[in-house]
């Protein structure tokens, strides 16, 4: 090798397309030379190399390392090359005589030029520092005194996802992303972190919003009377009955939102227009009794409603059911009402659900024909209330409902974003909206959640024409559809073990780095290969370690030193059923 210049390491073999094939200099110590003190990873997969062409350098990643013999032939050619060691090398862009970066090159390296690795200068040049519009996300892997950044704007508005297997490090990416985001003067963002298990209210601790569906002082609040009538009965009951009880309901509840349009001081509704779906306030408490009515109700004669055998009136208020004769044996008075049981145990179901504290998020806040409009009180919270983040705790209630609620807050923020003018007040063109969706494969995979899987892939595929952008992050990205990975902009994948998985990420990455993915299940914690429109080059990264750490890491096994007995199950058991003793109260634990 050239004393003159102690960056050379090779020279150019063979050039095919972008691909360009390497003959490493039989005087170069390994495939880790130093230079400065300092050991250069030129035979890392994914490290830089550059080759000057006159006031251009060309810039190439490293995709494949090998030796001659132990490789067989390099296309283009048939024959072995005996003793040479080579790496081959997919060029990505070019350094101008000013020092600027950009993708694609202009010319191609010819037969024997030089090779050199490149340096921390030359890298610097590439890889542009945070500030104006660019987001840290962390540091090269090959050379950790090189930031790695983002542009913001195409990773809110172009779609991102953060891919990686369990324990890979895809909460701690999220959240650092999150936390360089408050640190770097972003006070105006707008991000909603949907967290299905409770993770990141530690690592966005005061600077941002956190609400919780079971904690009452910041209660999340999603108001069931913003679903469709039948969506209400699937979130509380789990099913919406046979089909006389869903009509039944549906009418019900039209009439229930009529009389509050009517009675209601921020409405301008025509009563008449309202239907059983119309996103309008009502008690469902009050339907819940005449539903329950129903199905209870016995007559002296069966076909008289003036008959009725009741004998306590209940009260919706306290949900206590009216209570009725029990019909006679042998067809004897008093009878079954025309009505009895139509209904089966929906009632009684829907009435244990609305007394269960798991289920209180979900009658927030309640209907109030004064005041002012109750759903865009919640929707203010969804979005923070004026901070840059606002993250959305649902752990701690059933899937199933948690991911109703989930569908609710994507769509109505999503809808309103469709009707905010881009010079007006609003959300989506006039100030751009980001979701973080934990846990994606739970809304657009197959057998979710009707309404919340169109809501989210009516994000993925519309959003970013109205200002709404979607971080998917999940450890399954096989089961999205391939229609939402193709919507993605930027794609991190951290280290990825299952072979269907890396398959889904092989085929979403571009061709010019294809060889980047073979590396996914040798990654290290905490490392990425980042590529798409937000960085500058796909890259391997390794990304800030957020502090504090979110809440995602597995639990210690300090509680197996202590000494044995049986755990107290009775206060968890509670929480579980939302038990309850004969007068309405909360059960004691």
């Amino acid at each position: 090798m050239s004393e003159r210049d102690p960056t050379c390491i090779g020279r150019v073999r063979h050039v095919l397309g972008s691909n360009v094939t390497v003959a490493l200099d039989p005087d170069l110590a390994g495939v880790a030379p130093t230079y400065r003190g300092r050991l250069q990873s030129v035979g890392q997969i994914g490290s830089l190399v550059r080759f000057p062409q006159g006031l251009v350098d060309l810039i190439g990643s490293v995709t494949l390392v090998g030796i001659a013999e132990l490789s067989g032939a390099l296309p283009p050619v048939e024959n072995v090359q005996i003793g040479e060691r080579w790496i081959k090398v997919q060029l990505q862009g070019q350094i101008d005589s000013l020092g600027g970066f950009q993708r694609g090159v202009g010319s191609y390296p010819g037969l024997d030029d030089p090779v050199h690795f490149a340096t921390p200068d030359k890298l610097a040049e590439v890889f542009p520092d945070p500030g104006e519009g660019r987001l840290r996300l962390g540091q090269l892997s090959a050379a950790p005194e090189i930031p790695v950044s983002l542009e913001a704007a195409k990773l809110v508005l172009r779609h991102a996802a953060v891919v990686g297997s369990t324990g890979a490090g895809k909460t701690s990416a999220v959240a650092a992303l999150l936390q360089n985001l408050l640190h770097e003067g972003w006070p105006g963002a707008n991000i909603v972190v949907i967290d299905p298990h409770g993770e990141y209210a530690r690592a966005i601790g005061d600077a941002g919003s956190v609400r919780s569906v079971l904690d009452p002082d910041h209660l999340l609040r999603v108001p069931y009377w913003a679903l469709p009538a039948e969506e209400i009965l699937v979130a509380f009951v789990g099913s919406s009955g046979g089909g006389t009880t869903k009509k039944r309901w549906a009418e019900l509840v039209a009439e229930a939102r009529a009389r509050f349009v009517e009675s209601a001081e921020w409405l301008d509704l025509d009563p008449v227009a309202v239907t059983a779906d119309t996103p309008v306030p009502f008690d469902v408490r009050e339907v819940w009794y005449r539903l329950d009515y129903e199905n209870r109700e016995t007559r002296e004669k069966v076909n008289d409603p003036t008959t009725t055998c009741k004998e306590e009136d209940g009260a919706p208020a306290t949900l206590r059911p009216a209570r009725f004769t029990h019909y006679g044996a042998g067809g004897a008075s008093p009878h079954k009402a025309t009505t009895y049981d139509n209904h089966g145990r929906v009632p009684e179901l829907l009435r244990l659900a609305l007394r269960d504290p798991a289920f209180q998020f979900f009658q927030q806040p309640p209907p109030n024909p004064q005041g002012d409009d109750p759903l865009e009180q919640a929707m203010l919270e969804w979005l923070g209330g004026g901070n840059p983040i606002s993250v959305l705790d649902f752990g701690g209630v059933p899937s199933g409902v948690a991911d109703l609620a989930i569908g609710v807050v994507l769509d109505l923020l999503f809808e309103l974003a469709l009707r905010s003018d881009e010079d007006g007040p609003g959300i989506g063109r006039p100030r751009p909206v980001l979701f973080v969706l934990e846990e994606a494969h739970r809304y657009l995979g197959e057998g979710t959640n009707p309404l919340t899987s169109r809501a989210a892939s009516r994000i993925a595929r519309e959003g970013r024409k109205y200002g709404v952008g979607l971080l998917m992050v999940t450890q399954r990205p096989s089961e999205l559809p391939e229609t939402a990975l193709a919507q993605c902009g930027t794609l991190i994948a951290l280290r990825l073990t299952n072979s269907s998985d890396q398959g889904r990420i092989r085929s979403a990455l571009p061709d010019t780095v294809i060889g980047l993915a073979d590396v996914l299940p040798s990654l290290r914690t905490g490392e990425a290969v980042v590529s798409g429109e937000a960085v500058v080059l796909p890259v391997r990264t390794m990304v800030d370690l957020p502090r504090p750490l979110p809440k995602a890491e597995d639990p210690g096994l300090k509680s197996w030193r202590d000494e044995s007995g049986p755990p107290d199950l009775a206060p968890s058991l509670a929480r579980w059923r939302g038990l309850f003793d004969a007068s309405g109260e909360e059960a004691p634990a």
